[in-house]
């Protein structure tokens, strides 16, 4: 199956591409292929992907990346988390990816 890789930021840096497809065997856990990725791609890699935390003084590693545009992290999508097994044609995002949108904007004439 080929799964679309997408590499934003540090992890972009690392990868030195922003895009590439990879084939799995079926059955591979989003787990897998991150951790294929690290071997492949190294230290730096490894840490754009991850970002560390802290929630009620305990501390928190979780990958900074997008399952076909939405966060792995979400239970109501991904039940599984990073154990949900990748399917053929997905796109995983990876990196800091920091989003917004257009909003109007205020001009000021200044003369």
């Amino acid at each position: 199956m080929t799964v679309n890789m997408r590499y934003y930021g540090l992890v972009a840096a690392a990868t030195k591409k922003a895009q590439e497809d990879i084939e799995f065997k079926k059955g591979t856990t989003v787990e897998e292929a991150l951790k294929m990725l690290v071997e492949k791609y190294g230290k730096e890699f490894e840490k754009g992907l991850f970002v560390e935390s802290a929630f009620a003084d305990n501390k928190i590693i979780t990958p900074n990346l997008l399952l076909n545009k939405s966060r792995i992290q979400w239970a109501q999508d991904f039940p599984l988390g990073i154990k949900t097994p990748l399917k053929d044609g997905d796109v995983l995002w990876m990196g800091l990816i920091i989003g917004g949108g257009e909003r109007e904007r205020t001009y000021f004439n200044l003369v």
